[in-house]
């Protein structure tokens, strides 16, 4: 039995499509906590922020964490805050293998500017803006991220890549 492996860093790095193609490859269960908030409230993730207020919305990203550090064999894909928020990237560091999926603030722009809406920190952000606010937004995150254990960079990364950095095997 193996412990979690988190995979974290900021949206739109690819978190649940690697983590997704990282628990096929290695035979576990993937867990998406965002995922998981929407299925334990019935309600999409911008709409518990817009009427409960991110405090609540983190509130239940916690608890969604906490009750995942002791199950095993398990990829999770986190949100991009949730290493910044409480001890969350202590626990998670604390109970399995951490994995920070790196890319630059351009990358980042060109893969959100389609999904600006279905994520509720970039909704009054407009693509003009949009470049800036992420360079400033990772800056503020980044000191989070790279405490991870494992630190990928993003682009054009390979699944192979990827689980030979975490299982430190070739096959």
């Amino acid at each position: 039995m193996a412990k979690p492996i988190y995979i974290i860093g900021y949206m739109g790095s690819g978190k649940s499509t690697y983590g997704k193609k990282l628990a096929t490859k290695l035979n576990y269960d993937f867990i998406d906590t965002d995922a998981a908030i929407e299925r334990m409230t019935g309600k999409p993730i911008a709409q518990i922020f817009a009427q409960d207020g991110e405090d609540s919305f983190r509130q239940l990203e916690r608890s969604i964490l906490v009750s995942l550090t002791k199950r095993q064999n398990i990829v999770v894909s986190t949100g991009g805050g949730t290493p910044c928020f409480f001890d969350n990237m202590a626990l998670m560091n604390k109970t399995g293998v951490t994995v920070y999926l790196q890319l630059a603030p351009e990358s980042l722009a060109q893969r959100l500017i389609q999904s600006k809406s279905e994520r509720p920190l970039l909704q009054r952000i407009s693509n003009e803006e949009l470049p800036g606010y992420i360079k400033m937004h990772l800056f503020e995150r980044e000191s989070f991220y790279k405490k991870s254990g494992i630190t990928i960079k993003g682009e054009n990364l390979k699944i192979d890549d990827l689980y030979k950095a975490i299982t430190g095997r070739t096959y």
